[in-house]
């Protein structure tokens, strides 16, 4: 075991445990966003308990059903080995007099890989709880991380390369697209590809458009949204003459981020069918190509309409998420 210093949590000092022994792990079981909690049965019915649901169990934001970040389960210690020591993600929450202070550790591909295993400790159940309310977001944000480096190293294994040659030779940029994807519609300056399934719609539109004025190359959301409007039109709805749009039943959120060294404005909302009843969450991400002088945008659209669905549409949405994550552009 070699312990290493996470740099993602800045406010708290975290000691991280990466085995480096070179055995070769099981595979991991679950499925992504699901969370066994490891704990005494008293912890779980007390206030660290209702802290950790409460953390886990928010609702995801920005799509258009009710849905919790993940899916938690509590099993008690002494079942641990027998029953969930080799699931992806694994909280175990532990007190005593033993322990001077509360505290975190996480290690990784423990019994099985990717494996994400936390440990948080703490003299008193009220401190413990304690401890988790202060550190939510952080303690979310390791198994949001996690799961979502699973699907990149898995959409980049398995990346389709022919709608990646395509993606190259058409708009200049990498991006891995996983098999199973299908390209729809190819015209001048737009791509539009997805994944079809019984139930549920994953796709992409990558366009482009002149950046031939600071109104293009304002970051605006509205200008965003008016270049979107005009580009998935292009894709169509179920009926005659029907086409994607921008709902506008909700304020679309916006904010700035940087993938792979090129910073983006990210524009987050829900898309409506002009002409009939579809609809969903997007996620918008757009750049100004100074090398090209142009507008680069890739849109990614999830239509999941039934909430009985086996995958809930959270899901979906995260690894339209993670695709983003493996754009790279060329300065």
């Amino acid at each position: 075991m070699k312990k290493i210093t996470f740099a993602l949590l800045p406010a708290l000092a975290l000691a991280f445990t990466a085995c480096h022994t070179g055995d070769v792990k099981v595979s991991s079981t679950g499925k992504p966003y699901e969370l066994f909690v490891v704990t005494p049965a008293d912890l779980w019915q007390g206030p660290a308990g209702d802290t950790a649901r409460a953390i886990f169990s928010d609702e995801v934001e920005m799509i258009n059903q009710p849905e919790p970040r993940f899916t938690v389960y509590s099993v008690p210690p002494a079942s641990y080995k027998a029953t969930v020591s080799k699931h992806r993600n694994i909280l175990i929450l532990r007190t005593g007099a033993r322990y001077a202070k509360a505290d975190m550790t996480a290690s990784y591909d423990v019994n099985s890989a990717p494996q994400l295993e936390v440990t948080v400790t703490a003299p008193t159940a009220d401190s413990l709880a304690a401890f988790l309310h202060t550190y939510r977001s952080e303690l979310v944000k390791l198994y949001e991380i996690a799961e979502r480096d699973r699907f990149v190293a898995r959409a980049e294994r398995f990346r389709d390369t022919k709608i990646s040659d395509l993606i190259r030779e058409k708009f200049g940029f990498d991006m891995s697209i996983p098999k199973g994807y299908k390209v729809r519609i190819d015209t001048t300056n737009f791509l539009w590809i997805s994944y079809e399934l019984p139930l549920a719609s994953v796709g992409f539109t990558i366009y482009t458009y002149p950046a031939d004025s600071s109104a293009a190359r304002n970051d605006a959301a509205g200008n965003i949204i008016a270049a979107r409007n005009a580009a998935v039109m292009q894709v169509p709805g179920p009926s005659d003459g029907s086409y994607m749009t921008t709902s506008s039943a909700a304020m679309p959120d916006q904010k700035t981020l940087t993938v792979n060294g090129r910073q983006w404005n990210q524009v987050r909302g829900f898309w409506d069918v002009m002409g009939d009843f579809m609809g969903g969450p997007f996620i918008n991400y757009t750049t100004y190509d100074a090398a090209r002088n142009r507008m680069l945008a890739i849109d990614g659209y999830v239509f999941s309409p039934s909430p009985n669905n086996n995958v809930p549409m959270r899901d979906y949405v995260r690894q339209v998420e993670a695709i983003f994550m493996t754009v790279r552009v060329p300065k």
